[in-house]
């Protein structure tokens, strides 16, 4: 019985193999790396992406996140996931995730996090940051779903410096 789910498995994965389209794989493949480029060559150094110095690539920044997305005719929602508000303690920290919506279909989702124990924010009134962290873990999230969804993760890396 074993035997005939793993063949079965088998043959499910060498039938999706066989209905691909391999035209339509490289004609897609194409305008993705057309893509790229349209991208590289219109976004601005230093306001849509940034270099950062130790990293090999380009930083993709908040306001070419929105460039992209908005070239794509894309739309975000965010939801907090996760949201620790310790007063007490001063501690605060929020996971978001932003859906992306084209037409009213997702189309793809990203995470991002933030919490007032980051390098960045030590020594700072964590009571005042409360607000920066949820919007640094929007930011986040965004970009990572613009990264993902636009396929540019191998020209730019993920705003480390924030």
């Amino acid at each position: 019985m074993a035997e005939t789910a793993l063949q079965t498995q088998q043959e499910n994965s060498l039938s999706i193999i066989d209905s691909i389209d391999l035209d339509a794989v490289k004609n897609t493949l194409s305008k993705i790396n057309q893509f790229q480029m349209v991208i590289q060559n219109t976004l601005k150094a230093n306001q849509d992406y940034g270099i950062i110095p130790g990293t090999t690539k380009p930083t993709l920044l908040k306001p070419g996140a929105e460039k992209i997305l908005m070239l794509m005719g894309l739309t975000s929602e965010f939801h907090v996931t996760e949201r620790i508000q310790d007063y007490d303690k001063g501690f605060f920290a929020f996971t978001v995730r932003c859906e992306l919506y084209k037409n009213g279909q997702k189309i793809t989702e990203g995470v991002g996090h933030c919490n007032t124990k980051e390098k960045k924010y030590v020594n700072q009134d964590a009571y005042t940051l409360a607000n920066t962290c949820l919007k640094m873990a929007k930011k986040r999230a965004q970009i990572d779903a613009t990264l993902t969804v636009a396929s540019l993760s191998e020209v730019f890396t993920q705003d480390i410096e924030d």
